[in-house]
């Protein structure tokens, strides 16, 4: 029996409401399974939850906690929503969320690493075999966000190519499908290459890798040159007709980079980077983002070996 003066939040949804339902966890929580939930959720205890157990204004368990932040980055769901859902304030909720969120970031760096070359050639996909010194494979990603109200954050955060204010982030993922880089959020007007340049991969790169990426990153070759590594990419079209054999490779290219575009696809599928990103949450951004990312690595793999 649980001590009722402590006045625990009885919450209109709990973990034990979906745990026996496979669909409903990948549905509330964008993870595969309870199991999943619950050894992530078993990790971040691990890790150490003293801060989140010693706020004796909120009485809602830990568990359920979790859930609700695992329900707003899948579903997208507003504070408002949520705070009837566990019955909780709308700042209650905001507190919840930002703490945890910053808790998660903490917890999930140590996962997303690049590894070393050797390391991926132990498992080769089909589609990279042509491709096998590939250690990591890049492109950028955008989420929109509520337009700044300073001229100058507006400038920097304005996309051209999607015609809104964005932050853009770099990923980078293995042959396998992991992701094992995540740049910070920069403004959307800042170019792939910029980015690039800018967040620590090409300090990593060793002679002998390559990297993958599309066309927008042919500027990269040069720094790759100088790493004695190497850029695989589509050919720019400098001619009317390619070869026969720059028709092939592109093919080949393009059926290995698919994956990326798959992971990001996998990234916006938690719901809540898929609308407009409010600036009550530019704070946790950063946070947001690479929590999400990284989520991703709890996920079935999707590249056969």
């Amino acid at each position: 029996m649980e001590d009722e003066s402590v006045h625990v939040v009885r919450p209109e949804i709990s973990i034990e409401d979906i745990q026996n339902s496979d669909e409903k966890i990948q549905f509330y929580t964008g993870l595969p399974d309870f199991d999943t939930f619950r050894a992530l959720f078993e990790t971040l205890c691990e890790f150490g939850m003293d801060d989140m157990e010693s706020d004796q204004r909120m009485k809602l368990r830990l568990v359920d906690q979790f859930l609700l932040v695992m329900m707003r980055l899948r579903l997208g769901l507003l504070v408002k929503d949520l705070a009837y859902r566990f019955k909780l304030s709308c700042p209650t909720v905001s507190r919840i969320f930002s703490r945890w969120i910053i808790f998660m970031k903490q917890c999930l760096s140590s996962t997303v690493f690049l590894p070393k070359l050797k390391d991926l050639q132990q498992r080769i996909p089909n589609c990279f075999k042509n491709f096998s010194d590939t250690r990591i494979i890049l492109d950028c990603t955008e989420i929109f966000i509520q337009t700044p109200s300073s001229l100058e954050n507006k400038s920097q955060t304005y996309s051209n190519y999607k015609s809104h204010n964005t932050f853009k982030s770099l990923i980078g993922i293995t042959m396998t499908g992991a992701v094992c880089l995540i740049s910070k959020l920069w403004g959307g007007s800042t170019s792939d290459v910029h980015i690039t340049r800018n967040c620590g991969l090409l300090e990593e790169i060793q002679p002998g890798d390559a990297v993958m990426a599309d066309k927008g990153f042919i500027h990269i070759k040069t720094d790759l040159d100088k790493k004695g590594a190497k850029l695989y990419c589509p050919p720019f079209k400098t001619k009317s007709q390619f070869t026969k054999e720059e028709v092939e490779n592109t093919r080949r290219i393009a059926s290995a980079r698919i994956h990326v575009e798959r992971k990001m696809e996998q990234i916006k599928n938690f719901r809540l980077l898929q609308g407009i990103i409010p600036l009550t949450l530019a704070p946790i951004a950063n946070e947001l983002f690479f929590v999400c990312a990284a989520l991703t690595n709890l996920l079935p793999p999707f590249v056969n070996q």
